[in-house]
């Protein structure tokens, strides 16, 4: 079974300096070219997906849905796919704006501490550990899956146990699953600590 997780491209957040997670926002134009171009390279990998599935969330869609067009093959929503919700009450708020409203949140968030609402690390793992073994029971061979860069971080180091050191708009690697082991086959804007 090969697995091919993408990152979305760059989205509204990003450019208005908003706390994202599970915020909605939109893609960017850039960030539609980042997947135009990303689909392209998909499609140059030859291989035959069954399917794509997708976080739940506007950005990933519509990356997902670039995709499609580019290789025809039909997109499902996958709720385990969704981004780490990191940022709890602050989310959607400008930087700005959260310090004004949520001071001590901001400081907690700065320091990699719980912010109220947040999803701690321990239930994203889990989150993250019970995706994988959905995607190996859907019976697919080989499988898109649309996602977000803390997802993808979190996978690689709770399944593979490798640290990714960045994950870049459009983003995206390609793993094969075999005999309860998974290894890399291609990588393209995703970076692993040596």
């Amino acid at each position: 079974m090969k697995i091919l997780f993408v990152r979305h491209g760059e989205s509204i957040d990003d450019i208005e300096d908003r706390y994202g997670g599970w915020a909605d926002f939109d893609l960017t134009e850039k960030g539609k070219t980042q997947l135009i171009e990303s689909a392209n390279k998909i499609s140059e990998l030859g291989e035959k997906f069954d399917i794509i599935l997708s976080s739940p969330l506007k950005r990933a869609i519509q990356a997902a849905k670039i995709i499609s067009d580019q290789i025809n093959v039909s997109v499902e929503i996958f709720e385990y796919l969704k981004e780490r919700n990191l940022n709890g009450i602050l989310t959607g708020m400008t930087r700005g704006e959260a310090l004004v409203k949520y001071p001590e949140q901001v400081e907690q968030h700065k320091k990699y501490q719980y912010v109220d609402g947040s999803e701690r690390t321990e239930d994203m793992n889990t989150r993250v550990k019970n995706a994988n073994v959905l995607l190996k029971n859907m019976g697919f061979e080989s499988i898109i899956a649309v996602t977000h860069g803390l997802f993808i971080r979190t996978f690689f180091k709770e399944i593979m146990n490798i640290d990714v050191l960045k994950v870049g708009d459009g983003g995206f690697v390609l793993i094969e699953f075999n005999d309860q082991t998974f290894k890399v086959i291609k990588s393209e804007g995703v970076d692993f600590k040596e």
